[in-house]
């Protein structure tokens, strides 16, 4: 009688991060985000299951916010129409497709950078989702310090989990983005502002 064991291992990644309820959880901060004009990247991962469409009963879900609730201050990176993401400045925005609200871990990040043709892009899991031009001018304001889940006037919390929520200072090309789409930064990279 002859018996063979076979082991078989795979790595196993573990994704962890901040569980926000939708209600009243949020992470206020002391960084007071990148002003003015100035390019920048926000990425972050995040996992949710939240409607944030409002034509069907949802509501906004802020990843991050800073600045001035004051048309063109505000920087509002958050999910919305379609349950995709959306960057606002107060005044206006830039919304993407791809739905976000599975139930799966996505890196989301928001490119803006005000030499380009297209001076805003969004990318969902190193794709690029949107591109386009804002119809308000960006000139974010340092007035409220980021807050990571809810908008900066208490609004419009986040349902979900976040985490690594990361601010460079300024715009990732699309190659970086997908580079590091699936990566958990071990050192702090140039540029890293928060």
């Amino acid at each position: 009688f002859f018996f063979c064991l076979f082991f078989f291992f795979s790595p196993i990644f573990a994704q962890n991060g901040l569980d926000f309820d939708g209600i009243d959880d949020y992470v206020s901060t002391n960084f007071q985000g990148i002003s003015g004009t100035s390019p920048r990247t926000i990425e972050a991962y995040i996992k949710t299951t939240a409607n944030c469409n409002p034509t069907y009963g949802g509501t906004q879900n802020v990843i991050c916010c800073w600045g001035t609730f004051i048309n063109g201050q505000r920087f509002t990176f958050n999910v919305l129409w379609s349950n995709a993401i959306r960057l606002e400045v107060g005044g206006a925005g830039i919304s993407g497709t791809i739905p976000v609200n599975d139930g799966n871990w996505h890196y989301v990040a928001v490119v803006y950078n005000p030499s380009a043709t297209y001076k805003i892009q969004l990318y969902v899991d190193g794709v690029l989702d949107t591109q386009g031009n804002l119809t308000q001018y960006l000139n974010t304001i340092n007035g409220t310090p980021m807050i990571i889940g809810r908008r900066i006037d208490g609004v419009k919390y986040f349902d979900g989990t976040i985490d690594e929520v990361r601010v460079y200072n300024y715009a990732k090309t699309a190659a970086e983005i997908n580079n590091v789409a699936n990566f958990e930064l071990c050192n702090p990279p140039s540029g890293l502002v928060a």
